[in-house]
């Protein structure tokens, strides 16, 4: 494939709509969350509107932290049931659109995971005019998975920037997409609430929905392909069987150039961060309700003030410690999981509103370690073979949320505060331990096969 893309453009070619993904997404998380809380009060448990309305307005309050109690488990499991159904379809239409996407483009994908989000926050934008029961609010989710989600725009978008980047900086690529993810999260989390405050529901999503849109058609009308097939497309070529089949041997064929042992080590530290991460994300803001009376507002400026300082330190990270540090990529790795999981502990012990800041200071590198794992991930194959590795890697990654919103869900529900220390955290802390095992792994085969194996593979065409 032909690399016609250089300079400052492939900065800003699928990065930047990825950006604004991630902010329509942000703008609507917690308010969502808020939304199935306060309709599971008000509708599905028949508390009073008044007593539902504490949860706005004094969510510290003894008789707002008694209706949490009765709210709590109910919302817990819509919010499962919708990573359910946000995790399975789109997770197996990722196993046929990675290599689809080999022959016919990364556009068409990118384009449908765009249109069935923009769908889906399209759909809430009505649903949120009645006051209807929180489980319907699942029927949204719907296109969303037919067409993709956020899996296949992700997939589309790894590719693409594989296509269009060299080896030797791919990965500072996939950390700047990174960055741009963050941005996007940090704004969204800060905007979200002031549009809900002043507009209320609708208006939080009718904004998705028209950020959505605008990025469908910035991938349709400016980004050029990079894949060119003179192919007709029809539904027998993207959902044929033999796609899957020729992914399957790609990452599991024993051949020179593959390093099928670091490439699986690394799959699987992905694949735990992502049960951390959507773990941290269904809990979160519930536990920091429950234990300290915060509400959507206060957890909103938590989660941005986290997001900022873990983004400058990724930033700064990715480059100074492999360049001045000295340090290897899985050094980096381990002392970003040891950051991790000191911010976990301080987590599970946390009483008052200043421990969670406190844990995001010491946990202030732990946005290091995804991109690294990714780079160690990209040479350890040969560059042909890194747009499927990369398919199968973020299918599973797709898949994931319904283990890690699953067990954290289930774990917190029953071990809710005022239980001290939450068990919640220290689940995370166990995950760490074997991902930094997993690293130790790694780095020993690298330096066992360093004049024979890694150092020959970067250089694979």
């Amino acid at each position: 494939m032909e690399n016609t893309i250089t300079g400052w453009k492939r900065y800003v070619l699928v990065q930047p709509p990825l950006m604004v993904l991630i902010f329509a997404q942000a703008i609507s998380s917690n308010i969502l969350t808020d939304l199935i809380v306060y309709r599971t009060c008000s509708i599905t448990l028949g508390i009073n509107t008044s007593e539902c309305n504490l949860l706005h307005q004094n969510s510290s309050s003894t008789e707002a932290l008694k209706i949490d109690e009765q709210v709590q488990p109910i919302a817990s499991l819509i919010l499962m049931i919708k990573s359910c159904i946000e995790s399975i379809f789109p997770a197996i239409l990722s196993l046929f659109l990675g290599p689809w996407s080999d022959t016919y483009g990364r556009k068409p994908i990118m384009i449908s995971g765009y249109i069935g989000i923009s769908l889906t926050y399209l759909i809430f934008s009505f649903m949120t005019v009645w006051d209807i029961s929180p489980w319907f609010l699942l029927i949204a989710y719907i296109p969303y998975a037919c067409f993709g989600g956020f899996c296949i725009v992700l997939l589309g978008t790894i590719c693409y920037i594989t296509d269009i980047s060299d080896e030797q900086d791919r990965a500072w690529h996939l950390a700047w997409m990174e960055a741009l993810i963050s941005v996007g999260l940090i704004t969204g989390i800060l905007i979200g609430p002031i549009i809900f405050e002043l507009y209320g529901y609708t208006t939080v999503f009718c904004c998705s929905a028209i950020c959505c849109i605008i990025t469908g058609f910035y991938i349709c009308l400016l980004v050029p392909e990079t894949t060119q097939t003179r192919n007709s497309v029809s539904l027998s070529s993207l959902f044929g069987i033999h796609l899957v089949k020729e992914l399957i041997t790609t990452c599991t064929k024993k051949r020179d150039g593959f390093n099928r042992y670091i490439v699986w080590c690394c799959i699987a530290s992905l694949i735990l961060l992502v049960v951390i991460l959507e773990g941290n994300m269904t809990i979160g803001y519930l536990f920091a309700s429950a234990r300290l009376g915060w509400n959507v507002n206060q957890y909103s400026i938590y989660s941005a003030s986290n997001i900022i300082l873990t983004t400058l330190v990724t930033i700064v990270g990715v480059k100074t410690w492999s360049i001045y540090g000295g340090f290897s990529e899985e050094t980096a790795v381990i002392l970003s999981l040891i950051s991790s999981l000191s911010n976990c502990i301080i987590r599970s012990f946390t009483w008052k509103s200043w421990h969670l800041y406190l844990s995001s200071i010491v946990g202030m590198f732990n946005g290091i370690a995804s991109p690294m794992i990714r780079a160690i991930l990209s040479k350890s194959v040969p560059t042909k073979d890194t747009g499927k590795i990369f398919s199968l890697t973020i299918s599973i990654e797709t898949l994931t949320p319904l283990v890690g919103a699953s067990l954290y869900g289930t774990i917190y529900s029953h071990f809710m505060p005022p239980l001290y220390p939450s068990p919640v955290w220290l689940v995370s802390v166990g995950i760490y331990i074997i991902i930094i095992i997993l690293l130790i792994n790694i780095k020993i085969q690298n330096v066992k096969y360093t004049s024979m194996g890694y150092t020959h593979i970067t250089n694979t065409g």
